[in-house]
């Protein structure tokens, strides 16, 4: 429900401006109506006849002369269905008819058979019959209805389409709004560009925004945070918050969720819950007069802010002054209320979607701290079933949205080839005919992936081969027009079955965010690892990580070798050095085929302690190897793989001060090879600057 009158706080008011209807203007004389009724455009002579009393029912019969034909079709009332009776006296002096037929226009040749063809030829589809020189009155009758109802359903057609180009051009414009709101990250930026815009699509004069937010105690509360005023450029914006109440305008939209619409703030409804506050009006000298005043809800529907327009001008460049006001200032009207109402929901929408990417940041910041505590014994043994669950949940909401974002684009392409049959047929049959007739047969390529017409679609392209470029004009015309009739019946209208996709695309955005919440929940299963940095025998650590592996090894025929080098102890973390190992010999044995061999070695390398771990499995495609240490990417099947393994590795690898690197064998497989510094400093003490130097190989 939209309220139709408006009331302004304080607060709002600093910020807006009104407008009222025009008055004062005195009453026009009342021109002259014309009729409604169908036009039967004839000769003086045919007016006279006994045959023009049958086709008086049908509509306004005029005699014309024939210079007086053109004028007449062209100055006829919009819309205004017309049928001209072409008898040899609508013909000039050279025997042609001075005529272009317009909008819903349709000829009756009453002419020789000689002429009639001649006619045919020049206009085509607006030639609705062809009768002899003196026709029954019963056939003229039926001829003059049919004709009338092709020109009206002609003038329907372009109607609709007309209607159709105004409301793809706003949504042309609504989406690229969308874009600009998906990118922009910067609140401030974000909210000043939505008033803008927001002005400028109403014309308005003035505008303002409340964001809601909560007290230190959780009571919501309304800030007024924008403000824009063309009639006063240089008014200061002092940002303050109001509680949330019905008792100011502001306060009830955020409250209710409804949007009000006010054609004059000092001319309320006295049953009003809100009240207009003049004192801005009466501090400043503005006059606030038509307003709207909209709020913006997020895709779970809650009001996150108040749009707030002010005075929509006749233009976005008009003056506004208090002298003129009844003269510049409109009402707010329904067009302005659905684009505005549309506009402030994106913004809502990106507002929400740019505190969940901020809040995003900050969880891979925490995501990626919390990877290390992944290495605990028990913290990865409930790590596997963790994921497990995991992978369950998310398939659910991944399943149903992947479904419909196929049944979206079925019925994306369904639209096309709608849209392609129907400008084929809005073309008319100007033009080349053959250029028509290759123009068709692409469209008919298209309706073979239909299957429902497909088969049709593959039974005319058939037929067409046999027949001659008139005929196949006349084939494919018909075909069409069955095409474009069918699909109405059964899918509804173009507007309809995009209104459905778009409720599809809505459900897929539930199943998305329903798994953002999932890997989302994943940030609160590990703690900080308690393990010491110290001194550590790294061989004796590998051969007991090998000897864990050993048994899944031999059940999955693949061998295990080592060539352990190292003389001495080495400072690490020797339980997170350990769990690296383990989950890339893991990965290494999952990897190899039956028969295949796991190696690994280590050995000191000038300043470096390395460890490579080398099989000769299947290795890693060109698209995944630049991806192995991301968190959660794996290759493996479903259930079968965390896809955290390596980017804890990593981690661990990175706060021992070292380098992680996997590399291709010359034969089969691949190699991960680690380095750690023989002298490390301690990680609890080294310094941000060491810490980085360190990550470089």
């Amino acid at each position: 429900m939209v309220n139709t009158v408006q009331a302004d706080d304080a607060a709002s008011t600093a910020t807006s401006s009104g407008a009222a209807q025009p008055s004062g203007s005195g009453p026009d004389p009342s021109p002259r109506v014309e009729s409604s009724a169908p036009l039967l455009l004839c000769s003086a002579a045919f007016a006279g006849s006994v045959t023009a009393a049958a086709c008086r029912p049908a509509g306004e019969l005029r005699p014309v002369t024939p210079r007086e034909l053109g004028s007449a079709v062209a100055t006829r009332r919009p819309g205004r269905a017309c049928v001209v009776l072409l008898d040899e006296h609508l013909l000039g002096d050279d025997g042609r008819v001075e005529l272009q037929p317009v909008g819903p226009t349709r000829l009756i040749s009453l002419l020789p058979s000689s002429a009639a063809e001649v006619m045919q030829q020049r206009f085509g589809d607006a030639l609705s019959a062809i009768l002899s020189p003196e026709p029954g009155a019963a056939a003229l009758l039926v001829a003059i209805r049919t004709a009338l109802r092709d020109a009206a359903a002609d003038d329907r057609l372009h109607a609709l389409e007309a209607e159709r180009r105004r409301l793809a051009g706003e949504i042309t414009k609504l989406n690229r709004i969308g874009i600009a709101l998906s990118t922009e990250r910067d609140q401030e930026r974000l909210l000043n560009f939505i008033l803008t815009t927001a002005r400028d699509f109403t014309c308005s004069d003035a505008g303002s925004l409340y964001i809601v937010e909560k007290d230190a105690s959780g009571n919501k509360r309304l800030r007024f945070n924008n403000s824009q005023n063309d009639s006063l450029p240089h008014l200061e914006l002092v940002k303050f918050a109001i509680p949330v109440s019905k008792s100011t305008l502001a306060g009830y939209v955020a409250v209710t969720g409804e949007p009000v619409n006010i054609p004059d703030a000092y001319l309320l409804d006295p049953k009003a819950e809100y009240s207009f506050n003049p004192a801005f009006d009466q501090r400043t000298g503005y006059r606030t007069r038509s307003m709207l005043v909209l709020p913006m809800k997020n895709q779970d529907d809650q009001v996150i802010g108040v749009l707030q327009l002010i005075n929509r001008k006749i233009s976005r460049t008009a003056t506004l002054t208090a002298a003129d006001i009844d003269n510049v200032v409109l009402p707010y009207d329904d067009a302005a209320l659905e684009l505005t109402l549309s506009l402030a929901s994106q913004t809502a929408i990106s507002l929400t979607n740019t505190q969940l990417f901020e809040g995003l940041k900050d969880s891979l910041v925490e995501l990626k701290q919390t990877q290390a505590q992944l290495v605990q014994g028990e913290k990865l043994a409930s790590l596997g079933q963790l994921t497990a669950g995991v992978a369950h949940e998310i398939n659910n909401p991944l399943a149903f949205s992947r479904n419909n974002t196929h049944l979206a684009h079925e019925r994306v392409l369904k639209v096309s080839r709608r849209l392609a049959v129907q400008r084929w047929l809005d073309a008319g049959s100007g033009g080349d005919p053959q250029a028509r007739v290759t123009a068709a047969r692409a469209i008919l390529d298209k309706l073979k992936e239909d299957k429902d017409i497909g088969s049709d679609a593959k039974d005319v392209i058939a037929d067409l081969g046999s027949m001659p470029a008139p005929k196949q004009l006349e084939l494919l015309k018909m075909f069409f027009s069955y095409v474009s009739q069918s699909r109405e019946q059964k899918e509804g209208s173009i507007d309809e079955v995009l209104a459905r996709t778009q409720k599809v695309l809505e459900e897929c955005f539930i199943g998305l965010d329903r798994m953002a919440e999932i890997v989302l929940g994943l940030r609160n299963f590990a703690r900080l690892d308690e393990a010491q940095f110290q001194n550590a025998d790294i061989d004796e650590g590998i051969r007991q990580t090998l000897m864990i592996l050993s048994n899944n090894a031999r059940d999955k025929g693949v061998k295990l070798t080592s060539d352990l080098t190292l003389t001495r102890p080495y400072a690490c973390f020797p339980a997170k050095l350990n769990q690296v190992v383990l989950n890339l010999v893991n990965n290494a044995i999952d990897a190899t085929p039956r028969g295949g061999e796991v190696h690994v070695d280590t050995r000191v390398n000038g300043p470096w302690v390395e460890i490579a771990v080398r099989d000769n499995g299947e290795g890693i495609s060109d698209a995944n190897i630049s991806k192995i240490f991301d968190p959660f990417f794996t290759t493996k099947p479903v259930g079968k793989g965390t896809g955290l393994g390596l980017s804890i590795s990593y981690r661990i690898v990175m706060e021992h001060q070292g380098t992680i690197a996997v590399t291709r064998n010359e034969t089969a497989g691949v190699t991960f090879l680690i380095r750690i510094p023989t002298e490390p400093k301690d990680p609890g003490t080294r310094t941000e600057g060491a810490a980085k130097a360190a990550e470089s190989p």
